[in-house]
């Protein structure tokens, strides 16, 4: 019986006790089993019965309480070495709540004897087959391990991969496990899921051996892994480690695997995610006793490839790479033994370091590099004919990879002593490849730029460079590319030259000692010289300082024009030899010698040329311009000396221009002289603003009368220079500030009044002026002029001369010799005297030759006019000189012209006075007589006091003197006046002409049988009378007493007046008066009428009661 006093058995023992019961059961039914079926069949398997599986799954669940094992038949066999073994199918492992984490087609175990037959199932080998199993890994970078389905238990989670495996430990210090010497898994179908990356791999066809010796672990794996391509990678996997302890070791070894598959396992791979390419090597690393990451070393050989971080990234190639690196996961740093790349873009190897940047979720959010590049060669996309070697480089970058985002900091190229400076950004957007590369190098040979510039990279701009900058060095070079989705990829370069010989253009001489700078910017290249000459052939050298050449798009087909913009400063000559060079020929078109003149010219402006090889040098475009200091010539204008301190001079296609200020024979001038090219033969042209006075006539061989010009005044001066005749000049003015006079006709224009003057002609040795035109202050005149060999004045022809409205002439100036006064010939035409202003020469000295006047018309006053007229005047003192001609067309007379008062005062006489007075429309009834007539010019109104005497004429058919002697009833008189007339021995008369009519002061005619005298008004316009006198008859007897009376008045004699008209006369008598003698008379007459001042004085009373004017040819 059991001692009641013993302490009760403890829980502890009570389950120790029966587990160790239970053991024995199952134990002694194994065992059981296992002798039956080694006695009936060794080596025959044996199915477990059904009751048996639960009760083994019963004790699965005691021995391992975090597991429950189900399978679905158990199979049990004996080897002939009596060491049993168990297959087990559909083997599914779940935890206490039912969640599956491992499931097996097939396992099968051998057992421990010694474990057997101390009462204990413990496995000594596992082999299984058919496992499907989950990795994941979080976005926090932990692991999980899970069955097919479901969620791997908590003590199958881990932080990093090494610690999941480092989980075994668990397994084997079970008591059941303990004599467990190795698992192997065959068939292993693994699917890893990372949500870092978004990406999920497949191991299918594994195999994993884990060994156990004491209480070293290790671990073998062979996978086959299928990604996103079309091969399986594989990778060879160790991990070894004490049971019990953190610390382990494990490495990777794997083929065919690609970039991006490795990238996103471990930030120290994160680099490799830019390239599209298969990589194999080798991974060692290991974890410290804390389970923190001991430094990892990678060996990496990756195949060909791109570098193409994303799918819009045009993809850039390599032929291969090799990476030996290691990790540092403590400083998070990346050094990099060597990292070699083969490409026909660039190949090289690159050693240094990389830092790390990773986030919290384990991510690498960017690298920060310096390494240091060796053994450079370079021929992107092919575009050398040999690739570029370069010596080496350091470079600083720092990479970001969402999205990807290289800014380069540093990288210095060493290449041939010089080092290239390169800083810029690299980044793959949405759309592509975005470039901005911007470099520096302080110094380079023009060759080495050749060489290291592309063919096929702006290779119009590449090729002038090489064709036309010779020797020299370039220093301060510049280069910049910038790259844009859908967009041209722009390149900048730019670089100093000194001591180069460039050449802009092939026909010019080349640009020596030059120094400048170049620069390719947008396609656009620049040459700029700031220093250098030219030197054509055997002239003085032409400085260019500031001078460049263009190329405004070197990308368009063929190029736009090539653009020089010149800037030159030398002696003329040498500039006229550049400008007379193919494609220009500007003086070979002017017909000009380039020595043409003399002066120091400093010029700026535009050549366009074509580019294409080739193209015709007449298409060359150029457009220049600058300043000519002391300029002279003497063969611009032929014979004409032309000074000037500066100038300005254009040249272009379209000509030849130089203008500015100056002089041409001492005239100063501003102006311009002009050869237009394009046209062959144009003449070149002078076009000038000169200063117009005596000098200026002078100088150009136009004669004048002396004295004709004073004062200055300005004109334009337009000439033609046709080669080899004499050039055609003209000249206009508005005649401002000049004072002008021609004497002869009392015309003077003042400095003040303004006019036109037009001259032109042909310059030559003897200048030929075929036109002169002249309009001012009432003066109006056009002709031309004629010169002696000598350049005297020969003739100056003015076809018409009109002043004011009292002269409308042709006349000629027929010079007399040098300092001599000129001849005034008039050959026609009308002068008034009423309003006439002749003048007086001034007295020079010298006899005045005779005026030739030969008048149509000669206006004396409104009615009466000489025609026909032909004289011969003197005008150095006035119009003085005897004429002939005809009065108003009808009766010749003859007199003489004399100055008077500025005006002209005329003596006339007839031999037919009767004629003279009909053809003035004065008297019709008058006959005979020989007229003498004095008209005096009376003020400044074109009014005359006149002087008429007449002998021996006679008077018939008069009705006013018959209307008298009627009244006096005379009948002998009436019958004498109507048969052969009255005769009058003498007939005078004092009297004031003006425009409209005759004021008698006193007249008188006197003849044996008849004495009259007369005053009054007779009105010429209207034909009206007012007049009064006394009548005398028998005069013979009657004028013995005239001396107490007046003239034409005898002793008895009657008062009359006369009203009416000349046609109609009214005749009054009075007879008292016929019995006053003498003087007495006077009280029967009204007082004489006065004549009234001119120029303000009171108008002369007109005849009341006009009366039309008729005429009946009385």
């Amino acid at each position: 019986m059991p001692n009641t006093s013993a302490a009760p058995r403890t829980p502890k023992r009570r389950r120790l006790w029966q587990a160790t019961k239970w053991s024995l059961l199952v134990i002694s039914l194994i065992v059981a089993t296992i002798a039956g079926a080694a006695i009936y069949m060794i080596r025959s398997p044996i199915v477990v019965p059904e009751w048996l599986e639960t009760r083994i799954e019963e004790r699965f669940a005691k021995d391992m309480p975090l597991a429950r094992i189900g399978f679905g038949e158990m199979v049990l066999i004996v080897d002939e070495g009596w060491r049993p073994r168990v297959r087990l199918r559909d083997v599914n492992i779940t935890n206490p709540q039912g969640v599956s984490f491992a499931a097996f087609r097939e396992v099968r175990a051998s057992f421990s004897i010694q474990g057997l037959l101390a009462g204990d199932v413990q496995p000594r080998d596992i082999a299984m087959s058919g496992v499907v199993a989950n990795l994941r890994r979080d976005k926090d970078g932990r692991v999980a391990l899970s069955a097919a389905s479901g969620t791997a238990p908590a003590e199958r989670r881990a932080a990093t991969m090494p610690q999941l495996i480092g989980q075994l430990d668990t397994v084997f210090e079970t008591k059941a496990l303990s004599r467990l010497r190795s698992i192997e898994l065959r068939a292993l179908t693994l699917r890893y899921t990372d949500l870092q990356s978004g990406r999920m791999w497949t191991v299918d066809g594994g195999r994993l051996l884990l060994d156990r010796e004491g209480d070293n672990l290790r671990m073998t794996a062979e996978l086959a892994v299928l990604g996103g391509g079309a091969d399986a990678a594989t990778l060879s996997a160790n991990y070894s480690s004490k049971i019990g302890d953190t610390a382990s070791q494990f490495g990777v070894n794997f083929d065919g695997v690609s970039a991006g598959d490795i990238a996103v396992q471990n930030p120290a791979f994160a680099w490799l995610k830019v390239l599209r390419a298969s990589i194999s090597g080798s991974v060692r690393s290991s974890l410290d006793e804390d389970g923190t990451f001991e430094p990892l070393n990678a060996t990496l050989q990756i195949g060909a490839g791109v570098v193409q971080p994303n799918e819009r990234a045009t993809p850039i190639p390599f032929d291969g790479a090799r990476s030996y690196f290691s990790y540092d996961p403590d400083q998070r740093l990346l050094r990099f033994d060597e990292l070699s790349v083969e490409s026909k873009w660039v190949s090289g190897r690159i050693e240094g370091a990389a830092s790390l940047g990773i986030d919290d979720s384990g991510k690498l959010g960017e690298l920060v590099a310096q390494v240091r590049l060796r053994d450079l060669v370079a021929d992107p996309a092919d575009i050398y004919d040999t690739p570029v070697s370069i010596e080496g480089a350091d470079l600083d970058a720092k990479i970001t990879f969402n999205p990807f985002h290289m800014s380069v900091g540093r990288m210095d190229i060493v290449d041939g002593g010089t080092t290239l400076n390169l800083s810029g950004d690299l980044r793959a957007g949405p759309q592509g490849w975005q470039v901005a590369l911007d470099a520096g190098l302080n110094a380079l040979k023009p060759a080495r730029l050749l060489e290291l510039w592309p063919e096929n990279v702006k290779p119009k701009t590449r090729k002038w460079v090489d064709e036309n900058i010779y020797a020299g060095a370039l220093s301060d070079v510049d280069l910049a590319f910038r790259l844009k989705p859908g967009e041209a990829p722009q390149a900048y370069l730019d670089f100093d030259f000194q001591g180069a010989e460039v050449r802009f253009l092939r026909t010019m001489p080349n640009i020596t000692d030059g120094s400048g700078h170049a620069s390719l910017s947008r396609n656009r290249f620049v040459v700029s010289v700031d220093t250098g000459v030219i030197t054509p052939p055997n002239e003085t050298p032409v400085s260019v300082n500031g001078s460049s050449f263009i190329m405004p798009d070197v990308t368009v087909k063929d190029g736009p024009p090539g653009i020089v913009r010149l800037r030159a400063d030398a002696d003329i000559t040498s500039v006229l030899a550049l400008l007379n060079r193919p494609p220009l020929q500007a003086m070979d078109k002017a017909n000009l010698p380039v020595d043409v003149v003399d002066a120091r010219a400093q010029l700026a402006g535009t050549l366009s040329f074509p580019m294409k090889k080739g193209s015709d040098p007449k298409l060359t475009i150029f457009d220049i311009n600058g300043t000519l200091a002391e300029f002279q010539s003497d063969r611009l204008v032929k014979d004409r000396a032309l000074r000037a301190d500066q100038l300005t001079l254009n040249a272009s296609n379209s000509g030849l221009t130089i203008k500015g200020e100056g002089e041409l024979d001492g005239v100063p001038f501003d102006g311009e002289w002009s050869q237009p090219f394009g046209k062959p033969g144009a003449a070149s042209s002078v076009r000038a603003d000169i200063a117009l006075n005596a000098k200026t006539l002078e100088t150009f061989k136009i004669a004048l009368p002396p004295d004709t010009i004073a004062g200055e005044g300005r004109a334009w001066f337009a000439m033609d220079l046709v080669k080899g005749q004499p050039p055609d000049f003209s000249v206009t003015s508005d005649l401002r500030g000049l004072r002008i006079t021609v004497p002869q006709i009392g015309w003077t224009k003042a400095r003040s009044q303004t006019g036109t003057l037009e001259i032109s002609g042909r310059l030559g040795p003897v200048p030929d002026v075929d036109t002169l035109k002249i309009s001012a202050a009432g003066l109006s005149a056009h002709g031309d002029v004629t010169l002696h060999p000598s350049g005297a004045l020969d003739r100056l022809q003015f076809h018409r001369l009109q002043v004011g409205n009292w002269l409308d002439v042709p006349v000629d100036l027929i010079g007399q010799g040098a300092g001599r006064p000129v001849q005034l010939v008039v050959k026609g035409g009308r002068l008034d005297l009423r309003t006439a202003e002749l003048g007086k020469s001034k007295p020079s000295g010298v006899a005045s030759p005779p005026m030739l006047l030969s008048l149509d018309r000669l206006q004396v006053t409104d009615k009466i006019a000489l025609t026909g007229m032909q004289g011969e005047f003197n005008v150095a003192r006035g119009l003085d000189g005897r004429f002939t001609a005809a009065l108003n067309g009808g009766a010749p007379v003859s007199g003489r012209v004399v100055p008077k008062d500025g005006r002209s005062a005329v003596q006339l006489t007839a031999t037919d006075a009767g004629g003279v007075l009909r053809s003035a429309n004065i008297a019709q009834q008058v006959h005979g007589g020989a007229l003498s007539l004095t008209l005096v010019p009376a003020g400044s109104g074109g009014a005359f006091d006149g002087h008429a005497e007449i002998k021996d004429v006679r008077i018939k058919d008069a009705p006013t003197i018959a209307a008298l002697v009627n009244a006096v009833s005379v009948v002998g008189l009436i019958n004498e006046l109507n048969g052969d007339g009255i005769y009058f021995d003498t007939v005078e008369a004092d009297f004031r002409l003006s425009s409209n009519r005759v004021n008698l002061t006193q007249a008188s005619a006197t003849g044996a049988s008849l004495g009259i005298s007369m005053d009054g008004v007779f009105a010429t316009d209207t034909g009206q009378m007012a007049l009064q006198g006394v009548i005398s008859p028998v005069y013979m007897l009657n004028g013995i007493a005239s001396f107490l009376t007046r003239k034409g008045e005898g002793l008895l004699g009657f008062n009359y007046s006369i009203g009416g008209t000349v046609q109609s006369p009214s005749v009054s008598v009075n007879p008292l008066s016929g019995f006053v003698p003498g003087a007495m008379r006077d009280i029967f007459r009204s007082a004489p009428r006065t004549t009234p001042a001119q120029d303000g004085g009171a108008a002369t009373p007109a005849p009341q009661k006009p009366v039309a004017q008729r005429f009946e040819g009385r």
